[in-house]
């Protein structure tokens, strides 16, 4: 495109170039003026923001100081707390133990001297096991010793009774012939005689007469009775004596297997 005089007055262009620079200057500083007072307004804003900041931060560190020493305090008065209550449970744990220590000491004291006594009785009741044992052993070797010298009486009283029936039927006979006087002699011993109650008579008068003595059918049943009596005297005192001898022996035993 192109303008010439026709279009644009030359003079007019030149008092619009006049203007135009005068205007530009005008608005140069204008503008200027305007930036300058952006700028001051700018820098007025971010020093109020940041004022606000500073305080909005110092704030919020204020609070948050004021919330820690606020936890801090919590979590100390926790402590504490806790601390007291650890300490108050540990005492009541220990005062209970201290109080049932004693009860409980005395309970096993009690059971201790329970169990002794129990023990004390248990060892008596073995000894009179024993005891009892033993003597029931001594009755019933007593009453069968006593039984079988029983039998033994019995047959000899009825053989003395057969013998004495049969020695009065004899005396008839031989009252009217003539005998030598017959001489009581003492009670000595003779050989031990078996068989029945008259042939053991015999046996003992022929021993008696045969060491010069002259002596009854009669009086040699005393001699046979007299020595049954001592035998049995014997034979009483010899179980007398091994039940003696069992009992000492069961006592000892029973005193070694109990340690004494």
């Amino acid at each position: 495109m192109h303008f010439d005089s026709t279009d644009i007055p030359v003079n007019a262009q030149a008092d619009t170039q006049a203007s135009t620079s005068v205007d530009f200057t005008m608005f140069t500083e204008a503008l200027e003026d305007l930036r300058a007072s952006l700028a001051q307004r700018i820098h007025d804003s971010n020093c109020e923001i940041l004022s606000k900041v500073n305080a909005v931060e110092l704030g919020v560190r204020g609070d948050l100081l004021k919330v820690q020493v606020l936890l801090r305090q919590s979590f100390e008065t926790a402590c504490r707390v806790l601390e007291r209550q650890g300490n108050t449970q540990t005492t009541q744990i220990t005062d209970l133990k201290k109080g049932l220590m004693a009860p409980v000491g005395n309970i096993f004291q009690d059971l201790f001297d329970i169990k002794k006594k129990q023990r004390e009785q248990d060892a008596k009741l073995i000894t009179m096991d024993g005891k009892i044992a033993a003597i029931r052993s001594e009755h019933l070797d007593f009453q069968s010793k006593i039984a079988a010298d029983i039998l033994s009486l019995s047959t000899q009283v009825g053989d003395i009774a057969d013998y004495l029936r049969g020695g009065a039927a004899k005396k008839g006979e031989i009252g009217s012939s003539s005998r030598p006087s017959t001489v009581r002699t003492q009670t000595q011993t003779f050989p031990p005689t078996t068989g029945t109650f008259e042939e053991r008579v015999e046996q003992a008068r022929r021993h008696i007469i045969e060491t010069g003595q002259v002596i009854s059918i009669e009086e040699a049943a005393e001699r046979v009775i007299e020595a049954d009596r001592r035998e049995s005297d014997r034979l009483e005192r010899e179980r007398e004596r091994e039940r003696r001898e069992r009992r000492q022996s069961r006592s000892g035993t029973y005193k070694r297997r109990r340690g004494y």
